[in-house]
């Protein structure tokens, strides 16, 4: 075999899988190809010698994937930022390149499962993934940005299920389903028994998972068709990120009231405004705080928004990104952001690396605190959960709010710094999982888009276009039961962690053990 067919066959294979994983998540949305995307890799995987070879076609599925589907990384940092070009290529390409270490470990991992267990690698695949990404989604504060399972939003029937299994089971499930039919097509030493049954294993799991997905399908509009409407409007004030922070207070707080204005003669019980959609800390800004609650109290409505809190520790301010529920009785309750985003509002590190922390703090990241406490933001029969951006992801954070009682979610974000990119669409697509796992309704507020209604179904009710300053209305139910999910969180994902796991350890004892008997 020439030289140049041995270089296309080690890393096209890999490569393709990134480009199949691209294309399954938005704006793309092909999401029946993440049936077959990794099938490249396993066989990549298979060809390759050892470890080291099946870790570098990982990394290259990792960074082609990565940089395909985070290439606003770069427009965010160049224009918001004030970048050189080339500073803002490189910044995507070293997170791409952090998060492909984690395909390239899964890879390399698998080239040992599949080597040392034939029959279980159908189990203990998967487990790697969910492993991996679990890892990823948690390490260093975690980034669960655009996982497996969350390729599969527009599969109403298929996710269903994550409210049972999370979407780190809808990951293990895609991984199992691509390693089956890699097996089946490119491995020579399969036998044709073992064939069959891992065939009618898929039909099996297929079968099972979207009979449960149409059933609490079916189970959810019964319980929904019960309970009586609320009338919510979402406001989207489409303030540009340059402007936002300029703007005078009385500016801003005028676009969103005069918006909301137009949106009474619906008669709403619930108005929405978006993350810091009101950037200036209120409780001190008395005559804006008694503005906007004037306003809620005259018009007999319920307003959740955005905006920035401040607490007084030693005498040194710590500043939240916060958001208020104001009452028609004019009573309020707030919640202070618990997952802040790396290198936007807050700089990890920044202590030990004082530099990077001053470059950082020019280009405009922020220095908040993290919040505390899972507060439920209560206005009468109303408990919302609150997911402040970024949150919205973080499932065992999410699943808080309807396990202590809240009844419907609100998500509040500022998707301004993303632009024309995919990033707002990749955005709410993983927003739909808040509302499956948890079986409550969704309500979105973005102060440029996409603001929108998601169905505890997963269904994406209503939706507005981006950079559009507008509103939308539509009715949400107030929910009470709880999922399985909401009660017992990634038991699922941890089976199957502890599964990679034990294989692993039971594969350095054996070594060891081996190593003991000769040195006998």
């Amino acid at each position: 075999m020439n030289k140049t067919k041995e270089i296309i066959l080690k890393f096209f294979p890999p490569f393709l899988s990134g480009i199949f994983l691209i294309a399954v998540f938005p704006e793309f949305n092909l999401e029946f190809f993440v049936w077959i995307a990794l099938v490249p890799l396993f066989f990549a995987i298979k060809r390759s010698k050892d470890f080291k070879g099946s870790f570098l076609a990982g990394f290259v599925t990792g960074i082609v994937f990565y940089a395909g589907i985070l290439y606003w990384v770069s427009y965010t940092v160049r224009v918001y930022g004030d970048l050189p070009y080339y500073i803002a290529v490189f910044a995507l390409l070293l997170l791409s390149g952090y998060l492909a270490l984690y395909i390239a470990f899964f890879a390399g991992f698998t080239k040992i499962l599949i080597s040392n267990f034939k029959r279980l690698g159908i189990i203990l695949v998967p487990a790697c993934w969910v492993f991996f990404e679990f890892l990823k989604s948690t390490l260093l504060t975690g980034f669960p940005w655009e996982n497996l399972g969350f390729s599969q939003y527009l599969n109403i029937p298929f996710i269903q299920i994550s409210n049972v299994i999370g979407a780190f089971g809808l990951s293990f499930i895609i991984v199992f389903v691509n390693y089956v039919i890699f097996h089946f097509i490119f491995s020579d030493k399969i036998s044709k028994k073992q064939a069959l049954a891992e065939l009618i294993s898929i039909c099996i799991i297929f079968i099972s998972v979207l009979t449960y997905g149409y059933l609490n399908i079916y189970g959810t509009s019964a319980v929904i068709s019960r309970k009586k409407p609320v009338k919510v409007v979402m406001v989207q004030g489409n303030i540009g990120m340059f402007q936002k922070w300029k703007l005078t207070r009385k500016r801003t707080t005028g676009i969103y009231l005069k918006l909301t204005k137009r949106a009474l003669s619906i008669h709403p019980k619930l108005v929405i405004w978006p993350e810091t959609s009101l950037p200036f800390i209120l409780s001190l800004s008395y005559k804006y705080w008694n503005k906007v609650m004037n306003f809620v109290k005259k018009n007999r409505i319920d307003l959740i928004f955005g905006t920035i809190g401040v607490r007084f520790i030693n005498s040194k301010p710590h500043y939240y990104n916060r958001d208020y529920m104001f009452t028609g009785s004019g009573g309020y309750s707030y919640y202070d952001k618990h997952q802040l985003v790396p290198f936007g509002e807050y700089i990890p590190l920044r202590h030990q690396f004082p530099f990077l922390a001053h470059i950082l703090k020019g280009a405009g990241v922020g220095n908040f605190t993290p919040g505390k406490k899972f507060r439920i933001l209560k206005g009468g029969r109303l408990k919302a959960g609150s997911m402040i951006c970024y949150e919205a992801y973080f499932d065992s954070l999410v699943r808080h709010f309807s396990k202590d009682g809240a009844n419907f979610y609100v998500s509040i974000t500022d998707d301004a710094w993303y632009g024309r990119t995919a990033a707002p669409y990749q955005d709410m697509s993983m927003t739909v999982f808040s509302a499956v796992e948890n079986d409550r309704y969704v309500v979105r507020a973005g102060n440029s888009g996409i603001s929108g209604i998601i169905a505890p179904t997963g269904k994406i009710l209503e939706q507005t276009k981006i950079f559009k300053r507008t509103f939308i209305t539509g009715n949400i139910r107030l929910i009470g039961r709880k999922t399985f999910f909401a009660l017992y969180g990634n038991i699922f994902a941890y089976a199957a962690i502890g599964v990679f796991l034990l294989s692993i350890l039971y594969l350095l004892l054996n070594k060891a053990f081996k190593k003991g008997s000769k040195d006998l």
